[in-house]
């Protein structure tokens, strides 16, 4: 096993994509509906099915959810029931640019949904690499906020899923020093946004503790179509092979 194993998360819509992520080697599963945005939370019979399904196999990994962009809670005094096979939570914050209360905001929706289900989640913040095209704060004042809140941990990601990777908006010593400055205060560091074989090259310079996919583990790499169990395994490889060059080099 290389010294510093990096987890592959993978993104799924549904029950029927549990086995072909679990069995192509994912690490983390992460509950996202990709009709929804970057960021899109799967719909309440979706997630309890998802879950219901979980429940009834030998093999357990975290699972995380992506629970839509911090605006839509804003507007909703309501919170979802979370099942108990959700570990991380995560909520996106475009459209935050310029509003000074943004952060009271977040952290209100964060204790509401806490309250609501009486348990404390291990958040993960959201920053965008395009963080301007989103109209959101900058991954700095994210990555800030994960800190003062005591996240668990700070996901990089692309707004926009139109062709764009992570590395088109954020340069890698950009990355690198926003990942030195989390790990610094313990926190996991994920990347995701259209990563792809070629993107793994650089990544592995900045050893990031998690890879987010779910376009690259798709039938021909187009994230609204369906999971495929030799793409994520491929992925895989990939992932570990590339990593591991990258340390003993």
């Amino acid at each position: 096993m290389n010294s510093h194993h990096v987890q592959l998360l993978v993104s799924i819509r549904h029950r029927d994509e549990i086995e072909p992520a679990l069995r192509g080697g994912c690490d983390i599963l992460d509950l996202k509906d990709p009709l929804n945005g970057a960021l899109g939370m799967v719909d309440e019979s979706t997630l309890c099915s998802i879950c219901e399904s979980l429940r009834n196999r030998p093999v357990s990994v975290p699972v995380s959810m992506a629970l839509g962009e911090l605006r839509e809670w804003q507007e909703k005094d309501s919170a979802p029931l979370i099942p108990a096979e959700i570990t991380y939570l995560k909520m996106g914050l475009s459209h935050t640019a310029g509003l000074c209360n943004w952060y009271s905001h977040w952290l209100e929706v964060r204790q509401r949904i806490e309250a609501r289900n009486n348990t404390a989640f291990q958040w993960i913040a959201v920053a965008y690499a395009d963080w301007k095209l989103a109209k959101a704060i900058s991954p700095q004042d994210v990555l800030t906020a994960a800190i003062e809140s005591r996240s668990a941990g700070l996901l990089i990601d692309t707004y926009s899923k139109q062709g764009q990777n992570l590395l088109d908006s954020l340069s890698l010593d950009e990355l690198k020093a926003l990942i030195e400055q989390a790990r610094s205060h313990k926190l996991k560091i994920a990347l995701a946004g259209s990563i792809d074989s070629k993107t793994l090259t650089s990544l592995a310079e900045v050893s990031p503790d998690i890879i987010g996919i779910r376009g690259a583990a798709c039938l021909g790499k187009v994230r609204t179509n369906g999971l495929q169990e030799q793409a994520v395994r491929k992925f895989r490889t990939q992932l570990d092979r590339q990593f591991a060059l990258t340390e003993s080099g």
